[in-house]
């Protein structure tokens, strides 16, 4: 069953001067709506207005725009961004609450724990809170959890925001997780009923091309195309139903550094505890990270340089669905050329 674990972060000791610290514009909150899951039982109110994934017996998110969604995903530059969340993770003889909380703390780069864990209330249950603050590039990342723990199934609501936005819905936020009803052990899928997570809609077996100047790529055909990082040459995201599941291609300036192996070196710090092996990319040399940038996701980000430009390739997949998603994503950066 899925938990949010450890997204690591290099960034995470970015200094920026107090008094100047900038401010993302954030995507208001035009209402909320009640969700409810009928495996679980658990029910969250969200923002009527944002982007809304629900799984069944897994999970509900709403991230305030589709596009934001990656960013919670990668951890990657961008300007602003928020979320809420609800995740039903059973209880076992190794998952409990003080294990899930543990799980859930981002791991910084100086090895320092600077989160504030509290005793809280969630759905009329005493659990724990936690809370921890950093400053990033657009401004201050906050993000608080909530869990109880109800009939075997630990609850965990999630609200974060980039862009030192997160005061602007702390109103909201009260209401949210004052709707919030715990998960019970998971009822019997009714018929017809798909099961699993992502479900009904996975990335489609045949591929259509996509040409983006400095390189061609192939991706599902049900999936659609999204700008990405505002600092790269050009950056397009290829993403499907599932927002946690995607294909990002960057490219890059590297006029100043054009050596691969020193390029390695200067990123690897944005994958901690990454394995790291040599591939290729559109038919040069390249090198890939692997690793987990949540419990419930993994990832690779494939690097190579062509000329004067570099080229990134990040893929995200559900563990959940590897053997639905991972082959056509190896499918697709296989089929990439470099202009």
């Amino acid at each position: 069953m899925s938990t949010l674990r450890s997204l690591l972060i290099a960034l995470a000791g970015i200094a920026i001067i107090a008094g100047c610290q900038p401010k993302a514009k954030p995507v208001p909150i035009e209402g909320l709506e009640l969700k409810k899951d009928e495996l679980r039982k658990f029910e969250i109110k969200v923002p009527a207005n944002w982007v809304v994934q629900h799984r069944k017996g897994d999970m509900i998110v709403a991230f305030s725009t589709k596009a934001h969604a990656a960013r919670f995903t990668q951890f990657g530059k961008g300007r602003g961004g928020a979320k809420v969340e609800i995740r039903a993770i059973a209880m076992d003889s190794t998952t409990n609450i003080d294990s899930l909380v543990k799980r859930s703390k981002l791991e910084f780069e100086d090895g320092l724990d600077r989160y504030q864990k509290s005793v809280a209330t969630l759905g009329g249950k005493s659990g724990q809170r936690l809370f921890v603050d950093f400053d990033q590039e657009d401004g201050k990342f906050v993000t608080e959890s909530y869990f109880a723990e109800n009939d075997s199934v630990v609850t965990m609501v999630t609200f974060a925001a980039f862009g030192n936005t997160f005061e602007d819905y702390e109103e909201e936020f009260k209401e949210i997780l004052a709707s919030v009803k715990l998960a019970k052990k998971m009822a019997p899928l009714p018929a017809g009923v798909p099961q699993g997570p992502g479900a009904p809609v996975p990335p489609s077996d045949t591929l259509k091309p996509h040409s983006g100047g400095d390189y061609a790529i192939s991706y599902p055909k049900n999936f659609e195309t999204k700008k990405g990082s505002a600092s790269a040459i050009s950056s397009t995201i290829f993403v499907g139903a599932r927002l946690d599941c995607s294909i990002q291609v960057d490219v890059i300036n590297a006029k100043e550094q054009n050596n691969l192996d020193r390029i390695v070196e200067q990123n690897k710090a944005r994958y901690p505890g990454a394995t790291q092996s040599n591939a290729t990319l559109g038919g040069q040399k390249s090198v890939v990270f692997a690793y987990n940038p949540t419990a419930t996701i993994a990832a690779r980000a494939y690097f190579a340089v062509k000329g004067d430009k570099m080229y990134r390739v990040t893929v995200n997949w559900s563990k959940a669905d590897e053997k639905v998603y991972l082959p056509i994503f190896e499918k697709c950066v296989r089929s990439m050329k470099l202009n």
